[in-house]
């Protein structure tokens, strides 16, 4: 009897394991398409942070809009916080006319678009980095999905995440999860956030970082907000 009891908890113990650990690869490639058409709409607003409670609990926060209804338009204004100070537009960066346009920290520049690979005709969607995988590639980057309503949760391969940060090996990651809500195939929010370490030589740090985003706005932008003086970068 003794066994059978035995027996019978580890099954349960096995099947709770199973659950906790189980992948769902139709959620899985919901969060690739739903990334890839977000990056294919006609125009958006996205409003992220970076943080990173490994440098001096940095923040990086990013604001964009951009519209790719003939050619490109973007504006990208980043913002950086770190030990306590603060520095808004700290870099801007922007598209319009197949020209760029750049200000960090006050120095100016403005280039041809192409002149930097950017073709404006295309939209942003081309340079989606998983456009090329298969669906086996996709789904072998998550170890773990589970979905609560437009809300999916993920827990991403370690090993491959590492290797996709560095091919050569320096980093390791502990923990790799993501988080995102999916509305009529296309991200609303998402939250990704990384921990483990860089090794270099004989040199350790820590990669602890938290990327969040909110996308609005979609294909309802009528115009990019772009500074008035930007013909004279």
């Amino acid at each position: 009897m003794k066994k059978i009891i035995t027996l019978f908890m580890t099954f349960c113990l096995c099947l709770a394991q199973t659950g906790c650990q189980s992948k769902n690869n139709e959620d899985i490639l919901a969060f690739f398409s739903a990334f890839h058409n977000t990056l294919d709409t006609e125009s958006g607003t996205i409003e992220g942070s970076i943080k990173m409670a490994s440098v001096e609990d940095s923040v990086i926060d990013l604001h964009m809009q951009y519209r790719q209804v003939d050619d490109l338009q973007l504006a990208l204004r980043v913002d950086l916080e770190s030990g306590g100070n603060r520095q808004d537009d700290f870099l801007c960066f922007y598209i319009r006319d197949g020209k760029t346009y750049l200000n960090s920290m006050g120095t100016t520049s403005q280039s041809v678009a192409s002149n930097l690979g950017i073709d404006t005709h295309q939209k942003i969607s081309v340079k989606d980095p998983f456009m090329n995988f298969t669906d086996e590639e996709l789904t072998s980057l998550m170890e773990s999905s589970s979905r609560s309503g437009n809300t999916y949760s993920y827990t991403l391969d370690s090993q491959m995440i590492s290797t996709l940060l560095d091919s050569f090996g320096t980093v390791t990651l502990e923990e790799a999860t993501l988080e995102a809500v999916i509305e009529d195939n296309i991200l609303q929010e998402f939250t990704l956030h990384i921990v483990g370490s860089q090794n270099i030589e004989s040199d350790t740090s820590d990669v602890d970082f938290t990327i969040h985003c909110q996308i609005r706005d979609f294909n309802s932008l009528d115009q990019v907000n772009f500074p008035d003086n930007l013909t004279d970068y």
